[in-house]
């Protein structure tokens, strides 16, 4: 017996660093729509619309960089 790891265990290490680092990327996003929505409440700088537009930007964005695509 060896004690390095199998191929099937690298493969599973690689798709769980993979995961981990989508779901940072997913976290740091959605915070950062939050903290664009938290400030315009409470001091708006901008027409709501507007807000609305750049928060669907933003988070159709985020999708295409955690699932390489988009919700059609």
């Amino acid at each position: 017996m060896t004690d390095e790891p199998c191929q099937s265990c690298e493969q599973l290490h690689r798709e769980l660093h993979a995961e981990r680092e989508r779901t940072g990327l997913l976290v740091r996003g959605l915070a950062a729509v939050l903290a664009l929505l938290d400030r315009e409440q409470v001091e708006p700088s901008m027409a709501k619309r507007r807000v609305l537009a750049i928060v669907h930007h933003r988070l159709t964005h985020l999708m295409t960089q955690t699932n390489g695509r988009t919700r059609r």
